[in-house]
């Protein structure tokens, strides 16, 4: 399973960099000087295509850890099919699920889960990582590159990547470059490569 993730993570990165490489060969243009939005939100498309790309890590891994978590972290997993506290289940809802076992249960509980789950900023990252025995002090050299990505990828999909100070023009839209995108990329390559060397097996 470790092969399968990285072989879909690399994948996903590969079609971020060929976005870039669009706007390399096709949108940049010669000279310097800032460009246009309307050039650079193929950028715009990477970035939030990036964040997506650890997302899916992220809950590729939850998916195949998650069921084998402690106690402590099954607990906060309602159970499948319900709609009510995590915490709390009338005997009777288990009724619908006889003949499965507890294994079984648990496995559709999560996946059920993780189908509304969230990565939006490095504490939600953190938590997902103590969730699977992953300590984030071995893994976070990279935190503050990923946060940056995960609140520019918020501010292009929640505002248009608008720039509120009032700009005009070209500049009502936030300048957005390769230098950035590129950290960024680097940096989810070196998280998820040293998230994968922490997972056991």
């Amino acid at each position: 399973m470790r092969e399968v993730i990285r072989q879909r993570v690399e994948s996903n990165i590969g079609r971020v960099r060929n976005l870039i490489e669009i706007y390399e060969t096709h949108l940049m243009g010669k000279g310097s000087g800032r460009r246009g939005h309307l050039e650079t939100d193929v950028l715009r498309s990477a970035t939030v295509f990036l964040h997506a790309s650890l997302e899916d890590f992220l809950r590729s891994l939850a998916y195949w850890k998650l069921p084998e978590a402690e106690k402590s972290v099954i607990d906060d997993i309602p159970i499948v099919g319900s709609e009510g506290n995590a915490k709390k289940f009338w005997l009777g809802e288990l009724v619908e699920h006889r003949g499965k076992s507890v294994d079984e249960l648990i496995t559709e509980s999560v996946n059920e889960y993780l189908e509304r789950s969230n990565y939006n900023n490095i504490d939600e990252l953190s938590n997902f990582l103590n969730s699977i025995s992953i300590d984030p002090a071995r893994v976070n050299s990279r935190f503050s590159d990923l946060s940056e990505l995960m609140e520019r990828r918020h501010q292009i999909v929640h505002r248009g990547d608008i720039d509120e100070s009032g700009g005009r023009g070209n500049h009502r839209v936030r300048s957005l470059g390769r230098s950035p995108i590129s950290r960024w990329v680097a940096a989810v390559e070196e998280f998820t490569a040293a998230v994968l060397a922490e997972v056991r097996t």
